[in-house]
C-alpha cells in the first residue's frame, strides 16, 4: 500500500473527526436555540454522509485501490454506528 495515500486517508479521517467535535461543541453552545432542529439536522447529516461514504467507497473499489485493514474496519464500523443512531432516533420518536 502506498504510504502517502495511507497517511492522506488518516489525515482525512482526523479532519472529519475534528469537524464533528467542532460541530458538537457549537451545538452545545447554542443548545436551546438549536434543539427544535436536532432531529432534522441529524437525519440530513446521516443521508448526506451516508451517500458520500457509500459513493466514495464504491469509486475506490472500481478503481482497484488497495485499502488498509483500518479503512475497511472504520467503513463498516461507521455504518454500524449510523444504523444504531437511526434505531435510537426511531425508538425515541415512536415509543
Amino acid at each position: 500500500m502506498d504510504l502517502r495515500r495511507n497517511r492522506l486517508k488518516q489525515l482525512d479521517m482526523l479532519g472529519a473527526i475534528g469537524a464533528g467535535v467542532l460541530g458538537a461543541g457549537v451545538a452545545l453552545l447554542f443548545k436551546e436555540w438549536l434543539f427544535p432542529y436536532a432531529v432534522p439536522a441529524v437525519l440530513i447529516g446521516i443521508a448526506v454522509h451516508g451517500w458520500a461514504m457509500y459513493a466514495k467507497h464504491r469509486l475506490e473499489i472500481q478503481s482497484n485501490v488497495m485499502q488498509a485493514m483500518w479503512e475497511k474496519v472504520t467503513y463498516r464500523g461507521c455504518w454500524l454506528m449510523v444504523l444504531a443512531l437511526i434505531g435510537y432516533i426511531t425508538l425515541q420518536l415512536f415509543v
